[in-house]
C-alpha cells in the first residue's frame, strides 16, 4: 500500500466486492463458514502484506481453525492465549507490531512478523469467531487496517 488512502479504498473495494459476493450467491442462505472462505479469498487477493489470513471458530469454549489462506496454522488455541486468544477473551481487536515483543506469542509459523485479530460477533454479540491476518513483515498494520477489518467482519451480525 502506497498511502493511508490508498488503503482505505482498498478496504472499501475489498467490502464492496464481498458484498456484491455474498449478495449475488445468496449470502442469505449460506451459512458463515461460507463467508469466511469468502472472506478471506478476496481479502489475501487484495493485500499483498498479508501472510497468513483465516478464522478461528469458537467451538466448545475453545478457538478452532476454520477457513484460511497460507501456510499450516494452530488448529486450536485456548481462550487468553495468544494474540487470538487474547483478542477473543477481551473481545477487542490487537495489533501487534512485532510478534516477538507479544507475551505468549504462538508461532504457529516463524515467518509471521507482525499480526492483528479482529473478534467476529452475530446479531446477538456473541464471539462466534476472530479473523487473525499475519504479516511477514514487522508492522503492517494499522488503524486503517482496524476500521477497514472491523466493517468487513460486521457483515456476520448482519448475515445472522
Amino acid at each position: 500500500m502506497k498511502s493511508i488512502d490508498d488503503k482505505r479504498a482498498a478496504y472499501a473495494e475489498t467490502y464492496d466486492a464481498i458484498t456484491a459476493v455474498w449478495r449475488d450467491e445468496g449470502g442469505d442462505t449460506l451459512d458463515e463458514i461460507a463467508l469466511m472462505a469468502t472472506v478471506n479469498s478476496l481479502l489475501a487477493q487484495r493485500f499483498p502484506y498479508y501472510f497468513w489470513t483465516g478464522f478461528y471458530r469458537v467451538c466448545d469454549g475453545r478457538l478452532i481453525v476454520g477457513p484460511y489462506i497460507g501456510t499450516l496454522g494452530c488448529l486450536q488455541i485456548e481462550f487468553g492465549h495468544g494474540v487470538c486468544g487474547t483478542a477473543a477473551a477481551k473481545r477487542e481487536t490487537i495489533i501487534v507490531p512485532d510478534v516477538n515483543q507479544f507475551p505468549g506469542h504462538i508461532a504457529c509459523d516463524p515467518n509471521s512478523k507482525s499480526e492483528i485479530v479482529v473478534p467476529v460477533f452475530d446479531a446477538k454479540r456473541e464471539l462466534i469467531a476472530v479473523l487473525d491476518v499475519d504479516s511477514s513483515e514487522f508492522d503492517s498494520f494499522d488503524e486503517e487496517d482496524r476500521a477497514g477489518l472491523q466493517k468487513i467482519v460486521a457483515l456476520f451480525a448482519a448475515s445472522s
